[in-house]
């Protein structure tokens, strides 16, 4: 095809200016992807191959130029000079941290842009920017651990991250005894050496950590009382095995998520126990984490089911109806359940399935039968109360009778 540009309106063109592979006669604006694709050549090999090839459009480099003559280009920031936007708290990006040295950034993560979550949210972001201890607390899936390690990763903080269960023996964290042919020792784990001596990047110089404790409302008083020292707001120190006393690497930040703020849970649903309140006290900036206002919430769940929405558009809207009428008969007391945003990835994951086993044509009762995934894992009584709810936002039929036994 001859090199053309087609006017669409003013200022605004089509240019096609279209190389061709030598190699097999495909032809795209750039060829640079192509050639290691689809004959496993580097672009270097390629024109040692073919001296003077074209491997990307001249036309649309013209265009890009022509696109940008007359105005003033920014320079990038220098690498040491790295911020990110954080919902308006503007953090600096250590270069010099790893990326392996930083908590995983969740699948599809998205910050709340709309009501309490968002305000919550800006409060955590803005404690972890100031190197402040926080304590975000509120139910299962509305994202507790996710904003730390969100932070941890946009920003480059080093940071590890301890779960509390019952029965852990959490001095192991710190060190253990070890007993070998030369005789017993102590070994130190990533956790001392992470809050005694902080973390090296690759410029050679130590950095305080962000230590995540998660679930801590869920740890014993025994285990809990590990910390007192740790979490001391004059003088922050660890004793060692031998009894010696070492001081915390200076900067280094303690999280702590918990579904409760401390008081354990009055209705049942979650393991919470009560905590000593001289601990709490110096376990920082307390912030109550709620779910997301839906629109936030179902852009992420779009994000992460894109072939489902397309084939189903509507799945998602009266997914968002049946969730309102549930989280409020929970939050009323009317259902004993929780339903989480790991319970809607559970129904949607499920309506992907029933999809597949349609050949992609989607049934009429598509998501009645996704939310098998979640009312399947209720008690009978508390079956019948959700579908109910559900039956009157969502399409589709009844419920199967297999469901409602």
């Amino acid at each position: 095809m001859p090199a053309a540009a087609t006017a669409l309106a003013p200022n605004l063109t089509v240019v096609d200016g279209r190389v061709e592979c030598i190699e097999c006669g495909h032809r795209a604006h750039s060829l640079l992807d192509h050639v290691v694709e689809a004959h496993g050549m580097t672009p270097e090999a390629y024109l040692d191959a073919h001296p003077g090839a074209l491997t990307v459009s001249t036309k649309a480099l013209d265009a890009f130029d022509r696109a940008l003559k007359g105005k003033r280009r920014k320079a990038a920031p220098e690498v040491t000079d790295l911020t990110r936007d954080l919902l308006g708290v503007v953090c600096r990006v250590d270069h010099g941290i790893p990326l392996h040295f930083c908590l995983p950034l969740p699948w599809a993560y998205a910050f709340p842009t709309k009501g309490k979550a968002r305000t919550a949210y800006q409060r955590a972001l803005l404690a972890l920017a100031k190197k402040r201890a926080v304590f975000i607390w509120g139910g299962p899936g509305t994202g507790k651990d996710a904003v730390v390690h969100a932070f941890s990763s946009y920003t480059r903080t080093p940071a590890f991250a301890y779960t509390f269960t019952p029965g852990t023996e959490v001095k192991r964290w710190f060190y253990s005894r070890e007993i070998t042919d030369a005789g017993t020792s102590w070994s130190y784990g990533t956790l001392w050496n992470a809050i005694v001596n902080g973390v090296v990047g690759t410029d050679g110089v130590a950095r305080p950590a962000l230590i995540l404790f998660s679930d801590v409302d869920r740890g014993t008083p025994e285990q809990i009382e590990e910390f007192r020292l740790t979490l001391d707001t004059t003088s922050k120190r660890i004793v060692g095995p031998t009894g010696e006393v070492h001081t915390l690497f200076p900067g280094t930040q303690f999280a702590f998520t918990a579904n409760s703020c401390g008081t354990g849970d009055e209705t049942g649903r979650m393991s919470s126990q009560r905590m000593d309140a001289s601990i709490l006290d110096r376990m920082g900036r307390f912030v109550e984490f709620t779910h997301m206002h839906w629109d936030d919430e179902s852009a992420i769940l779009r994000s992460k089911y894109p072939a489902l929405v397309e084939a189903a558009p509507a799945v998602i809207d009266q997914l968002g109806k049946a969730t309102d009428k549930i989280r409020a008969a929970i939050e009323s007391e009317e259902l004993y359940a929780e339903f989480t945003h790991r319970g809607l990835c559970e129904v949607l994951s499920e309506c992907e399935d029933v999809l597949w086993l349609s050949d992609g044509t989607p049934p009429a009762n598509l998501l009645k039968r996704g939310f098998a995934a979640w009312l399947h894992r209720l008690d009978k009584d508390s079956r019948t109360i959700a579908m109910r709810l559900i039956d009157a936002v969502v399409t589709g039929g009844c419920f199967t009778d297999e469901e409602t036994d």
